[in-house]
C-alpha cells in the first residue's frame, strides 16, 4: 500500500517516557521497570564512570569541535574512513539536519518507522509519501510494492529502517538488492536507519558503503551502550554527502563527556557480545512465552525488542499500558501512534531474565483476567 502522508505535527509518543510517567502516578522513577525503552539491559560498559569523572576537569573547556577522537574510533570500529562519518547529539538531532543537508522535496519512507523522520521532513517542506509494510512480511516492503510506490512518487530520497521499528525484522535479501540497484546515482538517495543494529550487527549495510555514493546509514550509540542520557548518535555515508551533513551540524553538538564515552564504548569487545548474547537468548525466550499466552501474536525480531499485537476482543494496548502500570510499575510501549499499526500493537523490550520474568507473569495474570476467548 502506498499513500501520501497527512498527519499533523504533534509531538509523537515515545518510549521512555519514565519522568513524565512517574510524575503522572506520583511515584518514583526508580519505581517503574522500564519496557517501553529498548536499551541495554546490561547499561553501560564497565569502567564508564571512572572516565566521566576523570573526564570532568575538561569541562572547563569547549569540546572538541571536530569530535576526532570519537570519529577515530568510529573509524577504526567499522573500518571506514574518518571523512565518511558525521556525530551527533543523538541521532535525532541527525534526523532533523538532514532534510537541509539533502535538499529534496519529496520523500518516501515505509512505515512504521520512527516519527521523527516524518516529522523533520514534513517541518522542512517536503512531501512525504507512505510505502506501507503489511504485517504478512513483518513489517518489511516487497519489492512490488517498493517498485509501485517509486513509480508513483517519484521520490528523491527513500528511507527505510533495518532492522524494522517497532517491530524488529531485518530487510530481506532480495529488496536490499533492490534499494541498491534502485538508488544508484544520479537516482535517489536510500537512507537506512540501523539505529537498533549493533545486535546484529553481521547483518548491516556498512560493508557496501564504499560502493554506494548516495547510500546514508543513520547509526545510534545510546540503544546498545545503554546512555541514552548523553545523547550520542552518528551517520555514515560517502565523504561528499558527509561534508555536506557535516555543515549543518551545530557547532559543539557533542558534548565532552559524550566523546568520551563514545570512545571508552567503543573499545569494549567483551561487553558487545556479552550483549548480543543475552539478548539473543532472553528475546527468544521472551518472544516464546508471550507467544504461548492466548490471544498474542508475537512478530519475530532481530533486536532488544518484541512487537506484540492483540486479539481486538481483548483490549487495545493503551488499556494494557494503564492496566500494568497501575498493578504492576510495568510501562510497556503503546505502538497505536506508528503509521500502519493499530490499537492494539505493543513493544517490549529485551531486558533482564528476572525482569522478563515479571512481565511474562504480569501479562498471564493479566490474560487470565479476561473472560474474551481468543
Amino acid at each position: 500500500m502506498v499513500q501520501e502522508q497527512n498527519g499533523s505535527l504533534d509531538m509523537p509518543m515515545h518510549g521512555g517516557n519514565v519522568f513524565e510517567t512517574a510524575r503522572r502516578l506520583g511515584c518514583a522513577p526508580e519505581d517503574l521497570l522500564d519496557f517501553s525503552a529498548s536499551i541495554n539491559p546490561l547499561g553501560p560498559p564497565e569502567g564508564l564512570l571512572d572516565v566521566l569523572v576523570q573526564t570532568f576537569r575538561h569541562l572547563q573547556h569547549y569540546p572538541d569541535i571536530a569530535n576526532k577522537a570519537l570519529v577515530d574510533a568510529l573509524a577504526w570500529r567499522f573500518h571506514l574512513n574518518p571523512d565518511q562519518i558525521v556525530v551527533g547529539n543523538g541521532s535525532t538531532e541527525l534526523i532533523y539536519l538532514l532534510p537541509k543537508a539533502l535538499e529534496v522535496s519529496r520523500v518516501l519512507a515505509v512505515v512504521p518507522t520512527f516519527k521523527e523522520y516524518v516529522k523533520a521532513f514534513t517541518l522542512f517542506g517536503c512531501h512525504v509519501h507512505f510505502c506501507v509494510a503489511e504485517a504478512a512480511y513483518d513489517f518489511q516492503p516487497t519489492t512490488h510494492q517498493l517498485r509501485h510506490a517509486i513509480e508513483t512518487f517519484r521520490p528523491q530520497a527513500l528511507l527505510v529502517t533495518h532492522p524494522a521499528s517497532p517491530c524488529g525484522t531485518l530487510i530481506p535479501q532480495d529488496v536490499r538488492w533492490f534499494l541498491l540497484k534502485e538508488t544508484c546515482p544520479p537516482q535517489m538517495m536510500l537512507l537506512v536507519d540501523e539505529a537498533f543494529v549493533d545486535f546484529c550487527e553481521y547483518e548491516s549495510f556498512l560493508p557496501v558503503l564504499k560502493e554506494h555514493e548516495n547510500l546514508l546509514i543513520i547509526r545510534s550509540m545510546t540503544k546498545f551502550y545503554g546512555i541514552p542520557g548523553l545523547r550520542l548518535g552518528y551517520v555514515a555515508t560517502s565523504p561528499a554527502w558527509a561534508a555536506r551533513l557535516r555543515r549543518h551540524v551545530p557547532p559543539w553538538s557533542v558534548n565532552t563527556l559524550a566523546q568520551a564515552a563514545g570512545v571508552h564504548c567503543l573499545q569494549h569487545d567483551d561487553y558487545r557480545q556479552k550483549t548480543v548474547d543475552l539478548v539473543h537468548t532472553e528475546r527468544k525466550r521472551l518472544s516464546e512465552a508471550l507467544a504461548r499466552i492466548s490471544g498474542f501474536k508475537v512478530f519475530p525480531s532481530a533486536a532488544n525488542y518484541v512487537l506484540v499485537r492483540l486479539d481486538p476482543r481483548l483490549a487495545t494496548a493503551a488499556a494494557l499500558k494503564e492496566e500494568l502500570l497501575k498493578r504492576h510499575r510495568l510501562l510497556i510501549r503503546d505502538c497505536s501512534n506508528f503509521d500502519g499499526l493499530t490499537p492494539h500493537d505493543f513493544r517490549v523490550a529485551v531486558r533482564l531474565p528476572h525482569e522478563n520474568d515479571r512481565l511474562i507473569e504480569a501479562l498471564t495474570q493479566w490474560r487470565r483476567a479476561h473472560d474474551h476467548p481468543a
